[in-house]
């Protein structure tokens, strides 16, 4: 039989699984904790936590701001808006403690 006659052809299984719709999201988280982890170098944890909590909490305000048609509109809206990122900031919070508790010996092996 020669290889003359060979056709090559794609003969990778096409993926089953879905493209993640959050990949953007998880890329742009990782890409903030990758700047912490920097900055712990050169700065104390703790500063490093207090920055980023201001950041986000500065960010977050500045978002709600954009939405709003009015600099009245925006101050009556404050509360609800505030309310709005504590509850999702602590449940994002206590989902990633939950991981740390559950996880805390791959996340931490020289503690074990």
């Amino acid at each position: 039989m020669s290889d003359d006659n060979f056709n090559a052809r794609d003969v990778t299984r096409p993926s089953t699984k879905a493209p993640d719709p959050n990949a953007k999201f998880w890329d742009i988280a990782d890409t903030f904790i990758h700047l912490a982890n920097e900055n712990c170098k050169g700065a104390e944890r703790g500063q490093v936590c207090a920055a980023m909590m201001y950041a986000a909490a500065r960010f977050n305000a500045f978002t709600a701001s954009v939405d709003a048609p009015s600099g009245a509109v925006f101050k009556s809206e404050a509360d609800p808006a505030v309310a709005y990122f504590r509850t999702e900031f602590e449940k994002m919070l206590r989902e990633n403690f939950r991981d740390y508790a559950e996880n805390f010996k791959s996340y931490h092996p020289e503690k074990s």
